[in-house]
């Protein structure tokens, strides 16, 4: 049986590959906000979040951006939010 995801967009990884991730939630933290997401494809029993950060367009006709979050410190406390607000939903690795 098939799943349906909702929320899901494709991203281009380094090696120019489409990957589609379904997007979890927004988390704002320290006046950014980030999106934490899961990839479509990730079978495991605890699939590993991703952490983006959300860039908002500056003009109308611009798209929003996502951003690579390298400091650990952002990436731990977005996904301790996260938890916290989605207590019990999910599972993952730490």
């Amino acid at each position: 049986m098939q799943e349906e995801y909702t929320n899901v967009i494709t991203l281009t990884d380094s090696d120019g590959s489409d990957v589609d991730f379904e997007v979890l939630d927004i988390v704002p933290y320290k006046e950014h906000e980030y999106v934490v997401m899961l990839p479509v494809d990730d079978e495991s029993d605890s699939p590993e979040a991703v952490i983006l950060e959300l860039l908002e367009a500056e003009e109308d006709n611009e798209e929003d951006m996502l951003q690579g979050v390298d400091d650990e410190e952002i990436l731990n406390a977005v996904f301790n939010l996260f938890m916290e607000k989605n207590a019990g939903e999910f599972q993952f690795e730490q």
